[in-house]
């Protein structure tokens, strides 16, 4: 069976089901009473799962395993921005060109050091 990927955060992908993506993804087509009813139930449902994750101290620990102290800051962007569209990617592409920008400098007033 070939399943497709859908991009999820790491919080979405534990507080979050299939069923609950497949609620979401039919919200469009519902009439508007609709809309708002499945689309506070989910995000209810998240809620409670978030709750319900979070109370236990096990899960905790299965989020921070995902931040590494050895992961560079340009990593960490280039993650994020795997979950972001518009102002926000593009906000998140000006700060890693800013932050290769200054690695460069750095690396040119070292050379020129010697």
């Amino acid at each position: 069976m070939n399943e497709e990927y859908i991009a999820q955060t790491a919080l979405d992908q534990m507080v979050g089901t299939d069923r609950e993506q497949l609620l979401k993804a039919a919200i469009p087509y519902l009439p508007p009473k609709g809309q708002q009813v499945l689309s506070i139930y989910t995000k209810v449902r998240e809620l409670s799962n978030t709750l319900a994750i979070f109370g236990s101290m096990d899960s905790r620990m299965e989020m921070c395993a995902a931040s590494a102290p050895s992961t560079q800051p340009v990593e960490i962007l280039d993650d994020i921005r795997r979950y972001c569209y518009g102002d926000s990617r593009k906000m998140l592409d000006q700060m890693v060109n800013m932050m290769a920008m200054v690695q460069m400098l750095k690396v040119m007033g070292e050379s020129s050091e010697k």
